[in-house]
């Protein structure tokens, strides 16, 4: 082989090198932008996830067992919004036991606001049924949640809930 075919060769197998590593990279790029939108939509439906179960189990209670429902919730959240929650709870316990209160809740909707990697935001829509002594039968309604999560050692929890 001649000094100029062993170049045009050389010249060739660099080139395919080149566009070998060029076409790796894209496509660790390509990879990599995917692995991005997966992590978004797993974000996403966690975030919706735990806000679904946060806005039932606010919604839900019934005097049979009221302590444990008011702790799930408590359990469910953090920070200011837990103490607010506990304190509030424990003044209308006694009213739900006396009328025999039982609520049921369905999740009509919901809608991520946001999110991030520690802090998300989701408003959750309601149909609920609530049962006491003074309406055998029961009261519908449907109402709105916003709900304030934060990441915390790895789990979501409530951080505010407000009606809407």
């Amino acid at each position: 082989m001649t000094d100029t075919a062993a170049r045009g060769v050389r010249t060739a197998v660099v080139a395919l090198a080149v566009i070998a590593i060029g076409g790796a990279t894209a496509a660790a790029a390509g990879a990599v932008k995917l692995s991005h939108h997966d992590d978004a939509k797993d974000l996403q439906s966690q975030v919706l996830s735990v806000a679904r179960q946060i806005a039932v189990d606010f919604a839900v209670y019934d005097y049979r067992h009221i302590d444990g429902d008011f702790t799930r919730v408590a359990n469910e959240s953090t920070g200011k919004f837990k103490s607010q929650f506990v304190s509030s709870s424990a003044g209308v316990r006694e009213l739900i036991i006396k009328a025999k209160a039982v609520s049921k809740a369905e999740i009509a909707a919901e809608g991520l606001v946001g999110a991030s990697a520690n802090h998300a935001s989701v408003v959750v829509a309601l149909d609920r049924t609530v049962t006491n002594t003074s309406a055998p039968k029961g009261q519908h309604d449907s109402f709105g949640l916003q709900i304030d999560l934060l990441r915390v050692n790895g789990h979501w929890l409530a951080t505010g809930v407000k009606p809407l």
